[in-house]
This record gives C-alpha cells, structure tokens and sequence, in this order.
C-alpha cells in the first residue's frame, strides 16, 4: 500500500543560481509536513516561534545560505514555482519540518536541557505529487542551566536553530545537507526505513512511557539521517510519523493543497531497538566511569522478492565519567546517544568508512556472516547512487 504525505510550503524570494548544473529542482522554501491541526501537539515550539517571527524571514535566511554555498550538483530555481501548472515534470526542493523534541531532566541543582527540530530536505515531483528523496536534518540544542526553563526560554532555543548563524542553525545546516546532494534517476533503487519497534526491556527505560511513540519516529528520522550523510545517497521518508497513511493540512502560501505519494521502496530498513544497559566499570575518590551499551537490530530486505540482505544483531558501547559531586546521571541522555552513535557506526560500515572495522570486530558473534552481509548491503547501496 503506498503512503501519502501532504506538504505545506511558503514561497520564498528569488535569488541566483549557476546555469551549468545537469539537474534542476525549483526551491519552495520552508515547509511543514504532517496535518496542521497536529502542528501544535508535534511542533508546539517551532510553530509559536515561525507564527511569530514570519516565514518569509525565514525563507530569506535560508535563501542566503545557499546562495553563500550553492549544491554542487544542481541548480536551484527560485522564481517560477508560481508558474508551475503541472503539465511537465519538474522537481520542488522543500526544507520541511517534521516535528521537534524537548527534554529537560534535573541533573544536581541544575537542569540539562535538549532540545532537537527534525526536518529534511524534500525533493518531490510536481506534476505526479510523487516524493523522490528525502535527506534528512537534526537541529540539536543541549544547555546545562541554573533554573527550570521556561516556555519562553525553549522558544528562544528553537529560534536560535531554526533562524540562528552559527553553523548548527538550519540555514548553515541546509546548505550543508544540500552540498553534494544529487537527484536519482530512472534506474536508481530507493531505500526507506521502515518499521521501528522497541522491545520490553528497551521500552522500561523510557523516561515516560508516553513517549514511545514519538521515540520510535525520531529513531526512524536519525537512522535515516546518519544513513544518508555517511553514504551520501538521499532515501524516501520514513515510513513512520508523518509519513505514515494520508491527510495533512497542508497547503502552498497561495493556498493550494498538494498531497504527496510516497513511492515503494526497492529495499527497506527495519530496527529493533532490544535493551540499553548502563553500569560503572571504574570508581575512585573523586570520579567513576561507566559504561553504556546499545543492543539492536537491523534488517535490510527487498519486499518485492523477499530477499534479506541484511539481518543481524548489533551493539554499541559507549563510556561516560561522572564526578563524585554529581549526584544524579541522566541515563537516559546517554542512552540514547549511545543509540545515535550505534547508527552512526552501521551506516559508516554501510558505506565502508575506515573506521567500521574496529566496531564490526566488536560484533557478536560477527565472524564470516557479518561480513558477508555488510558485503551485500554495501552493494546495495550502490544502486541506489
């Protein structure tokens, strides 16, 4: 069954490209996906901050960045998206927001804040309403302050991502993402993450177990992220989120509405996340350290015949000092980093990074299936270049 994805974008001002690039994509600007009713519950803070300080700001910035660092390989138009009337295919490029995460856990007398905005660069056909690929972005925040923050003070932190110069704001980010990217043509294969479960003992270490499922959409999000930037191919939205199924409330700044199909897959990538451990393996006067391990599960298979082409378990350890003086860890913080870096190390083995190596070695059991498999996979990401 296909999915359907509705998309909501603000028309930006025109700027400049270079006319030598082989692939054209027409730049719409900021979008959010998803239905806008659910803006407030997936986005309250980024919607309250972009209501206030105005999309177009907004586009303008985004506009800059890329005219300072233009895509390598296409060439961004900017003024004739109005013009569009869907008798001839042509390619859109939306920076579209997905949805945003806040915690703040009391560490000490102190409270250690994360805030992250998922989003990603959108490429979709016009004409047929079809998504082509997806490169996703995470804009992450983490403060460690005095007091509680405030409503008000989260705001501030999102506006700073979403609007902000420094090289972890989105503009910078976007045109980073955008640097490399290339369209995929006709006899490319597309790959999407697709399910993601969490077992019982991954799932009672949720802070809050009205979290999961949101936890398991930013998985989804991340596991595609680090996929993309490590093998530098762009996939399908994840099949989670908003993503999944149809109707958004989403609509163009001249107020028409688009509906986007999310093609099938060629391959999909599903996860288990099976259990987070944490304990100390070293304690002394002043400090112990401990260790966090990350124990999951990745499949990689071709619906159409059911080949697998990828199944094994994977783990990811990660070591963590705490002074004596601090008398709460945010374990869950750290465990879920050690999640994050355990992605970052099967997508860097996905695409042969020289430090995989060393955490194949670390498998169990690994051995000869290991590698064979992350033959396979590295061969099939190849045909999705």
């Amino acid at each position: 069954m296909r999915a359907w994805m509705l998309l909501c974008v603000f028309l930006i001002t025109p700027f400049a490209h270079a006319a030598d690039k082989a692939q054209q994509a027409y730049w719409a600007g900021f979008a959010y996906t998803g239905e806008q009713a659910a803006r407030s519950k997936v986005a309250p803070h980024s919607t309250r901050v972009i209501d206030q300080r105005g999309a177009e700001a907004l586009n303008q910035q985004l506009s800059s960045a890329l005219r300072r660092q233009p895509p390598a390989h296409l060439q961004l138009i900017s003024d004739q998206l109005a013009k569009l009337d869907g008798t001839t295919s042509a390619t859109v490029l939306a920076a579209a927001l997905d949805r945003e995460l806040v915690s703040v856990e009391p560490i000490g007398d102190q409270y250690k804040v994360l805030v992250e905005v998922a989003l990603q660069a959108l490429f979709f056909d016009f004409r047929e309403r079809q998504v082509i690929a997806s490169y996703p972005v995470t804009l992450q925040r983490i403060d460690l302050q005095d007091d509680r923050p405030s409503e008000g003070d989260i705001d501030a932190i999102i506006a700073d991502l979403l609007y902000g110069t420094a090289a972890t704001a989105l503009p910078q980010v976007l045109a980073q993402t955008l640097a490399n990217a290339q369209l995929p043509n006709a006899s490319m294969r597309r790959l999407q993450v697709g399910g993601v479960a969490l077992s019982d003992a991954a799932r009672a270490k949720l802070p809050d177990p009205a979290m999961e499922a949101t936890l398991r959409a930013t998985l989804a999000h991340e596991l595609s992220k680090t996929l993309s930037s490590n093998t530098g191919i762009g996939l399908l939205p994840p099949a989670t989120g908003e993503a999944i199924g149809g109707a958004m409330a989403a609509r163009f700044a001249d107020g028409k509405v688009y509906q986007l199909k999310i093609p099938e897959p060629d391959y999909v990538v599903t996860l288990t996340l099976d259990a987070m451990k944490s304990g100390v393996v070293n304690e002394t006067a002043a400090m112990k350290t401990m260790l966090f391990g990350a124990f999951f599960q990745v499949k990689v298979t071709e619906p159409f015949s059911g080949k697998v082409y990828f199944d094994q378990s994977l783990r990811k350890g990660a070591t963590k000092v705490v002074p004596v003086t601090q008398w709460r860890v945010d374990q869950w913080s750290a465990n879920y980093e050690t999640v994050l870096a355990g992605f970052d190390a099967f997508a860097g083995a996905a695409a042969k990074r020289a430090d995989s190596r060393a955490w194949l070695d670390e498998q169990k059991p690994g051995g000869r299936p290991l590698q064979q498999q992350i033959q396979a996979l590295q061969e099939l990401i190849k045909s999705c270049r």
